[in-house]
């Protein structure tokens, strides 16, 4: 028996019937593991369309990546610096939501959108590499009341 034969859901025209839509990669008579190089791109694709917090892109003045990860306790963005910028001439501002980097040679702002809200005093910021990296503690959810005193 053939491995065409022997799993069927390993067709074209098998897994373009479960995803619902025609793969422009699909060649007729194929099975699904004779052509991989398709792979890559597409699951690619589908990384950034399910974790839109992943930017790995290059910024429009070629300067920086950025990549963003969560801890239990932490977020770590990764910046990735550009050769012709001067790490010390960068400032990090940041806020309980996003992230502001400034000081870039172009004159623009860089900013990043953190995942999950964050306390901004507890940022720790390294660069080594050229890659900046800025830790920040996760804002508890299981924050504790305070009394507001009521004054009479």
């Amino acid at each position: 028996m053939s491995g065409f034969n022997r799993h069927p859901w390993l067709k074209w025209e098998q897994v373009e019937k479960f995803l619902g839509q025609k793969l422009p990669f699909a060649e007729k008579g194929q099975t699904f593991l004779d052509n991989m190089t398709w792979a890559e791109g597409y699951v690619q694709d589908m990384l950034k369309k399910a974790m839109p917090g992943m930017d790995a892109s290059i910024s429009s003045s070629g300067t920086i990546g950025t990549e963003i990860f969560e801890t239990h306790e932490h977020v770590i963005v990764k910046v990735k610096i550009a050769k012709e910028e001067d790490p010390r001439a960068l400032q990090v501002f940041v806020k309980s939501n996003q992230i502001k980097l400034t000081g870039f040679t172009n004159g623009k702002n860089r900013i990043v959108k953190v995942p999950t809200l964050v306390l901004p005093r507890t940022a720790n910021v390294t660069y080594k590499q050229r890659v900046l990296e800025i830790k920040i503690r996760k804002r508890g959810l299981k924050e504790s009341y305070h009394e507001a005193y009521i004054r009479y």
